[in-house]
Order: C-alpha cells, then structure tokens, then sequence
C-alpha cells in the first residue's frame, strides 16, 4: 500500500519514498528521520498516524492488549514525535500532529484500555507543546470519531450495529471517512496553523459535542 501511494504522489510529479517502519522500535524511527533528512535537508511535518485499537469490556482486559496498546499507541507516539522533534528543534521550524480520539475525551463502552491510550496522547501533546514552541515547532493533536477505517471495521464484530449506534449521536448524520482527517492533518500542516500548539482538534461531526 505504501509502494501505491508513492507511485501516485510520483505519477502528479511529487517526490516520494516509503520505508517500513515499527513504530515500537526507537531505532526504525530515527532511521526514517534522518533518511528523510538526508533525502530533503529537513523535516517538516510528523504525523503518529500508526495505532492499534483492540476494544473488549474493561473487567476482561488482559495485560497483553493493555501493554499491546500502550506500546503502538503510546510509546510509539512519544517515539515519532520525540526524534522528530529534536530534528526540527535544530531547524527551528517543523510541525507535529498527533492522532488521539475522542475517546480519550469520554467514556464509551468497551473502549476503556483503547480511551486510556488516547488520553495519555493527549497529555503529550499538551506537556510537549510548551517546551517546543519557543524553537518555533507546533505540535497539535486530532482526535478523531468514529471514522470508516479498516481498522474500524476488523474492531467492531457488528459493523452495521455499531455504526447505527453511532449515528444516533453524531448531529452531521454520518460516520467520519479518511478524508475528513487527512483534511484536519493537512490544515494542522499549514502556514493557516502558525499560531496553534498544544490544540487538540475533534473531527467527529459534532460526537463529543
């Protein structure tokens, strides 16, 4: 999938490279940044958009999918934005965008060890934030609802249920897709989001509201 994408942004006369990449090892991180640094000179944008979500009822949670969850979502969060951050430290330029939920906002069933991830990319991003704003590097988080992902749909064993469950509180009438947070990462990216840091942005048609 990776390889595709590469070839389209090519085809529209972009530069691209995809590397494979765990975001649970230190060392794969620091690999792709300094690549990138030495494909392009510098590192402008870092989205965490890597996760798991693994949901069950919270009595039954077992310290495999706690430790699973925490180690993607978490660790590997402070790990992309960490480096990335040391890298656009010494530019004094560089924007980093995590990816929380508004489950890490309230609280949904099933979703206990899910939502407690979530919640600590929250703070995060929140405790990051001011430390790296004086060297000009914003670093904001998008939480998004309940959106239409592969991930999504392997999570959730009714997918019709679930879905139905959800419209009934979502006041735009329908569930988030792809593009709706591709829209929010791209503005988070943008000169239009110089004066933003430490933000935590619901994409959710209205959900958490």
């Amino acid at each position: 999938p990776a390889d595709s994408v590469v070839q389209e942004i090519q085809d529209n006369g972009g530069r691209a490279f995809a590397v494979v990449m765990d975001v649970t090892k230190r060392d794969d991180v620091e690999n792709v940044v300094s690549s990138t640094v030495s494909e392009h000179g510098r590192l402008d944008v870092m989205v965490t958009f890597a996760g798991v979500a693994l949901f069950g009822p919270a009595l039954d949670c077992t310290d495999e999918v706690w430790q699973r969850q925490f180690d993607v979502n978490v660790t590997g969060t402070f790990h992309c934005a960490q480096i990335a951050a040391r890298q656009m430290v010494k530019q004094k330029s560089g924007r980093i965008i995590t990816v929380s939920s508004v489950m890490g906002q309230r609280s949904g069933d099933r979703r206990m060890s899910y939502g407690t991830t979530k919640g600590a990319v929250i703070a995060l991003t929140k405790h990051m934030s001011g430390e790296i704003a004086p060297h000009g590097v914003t670093i904001n988080s998008i939480a998004p609802g309940p959106v239409k992902t592969k991930m999504w749909l392997d999570a959730n064993p009714d997918v019709a249920a679930s879905e139905a469950g959800y419209l009934g509180g979502i006041p735009m009438g329908r569930l988030g897709q792809p593009e709706d947070i591709a829209n929010a990462a791209f503005f988070l990216a943008s000169d239009d989001c110089s004066w933003i840091t430490g933000h935590v942005l619901n994409v959710d048609g209205g959900f958490i509201a």
